[in-house]
């Protein structure tokens, strides 16, 4: 299991925290999508069951995590 772990600012509702894993939860090899102390995402995957490589996935959720309005940044791979 690898983990990507976002420092995110301030969530500050239940729905910013479920479109978080709306988008990204339901990406194949995604287990798991957890907001911590409402500031932080970790994001934790199989890299086995991505369907790209694990360069593109990080790609793909910074942008979607971009498109969410989300102001973050990437504190561990």
């Amino acid at each position: 299991m690898a983990r990507l772990t976002f420092k995110v600012g301030h969530v500050y509702c239940y729905d910013c925290v479920k479109a978080i894993g709306k988008f990204v939860g339901k990406m194949k090899g995604v287990h798991s999508v957890d907001v911590k102390n409402n500031d932080s995402a970790i994001i934790e995957y199989d890299p086995s069951q991505l369907e790209f490589n694990e360069e593109r996935f990080k790609q793909i959720v910074m942008d979607s995590m971009d498109r969410l309005g989300f102001r973050f940044e990437l504190i561990n791979e």
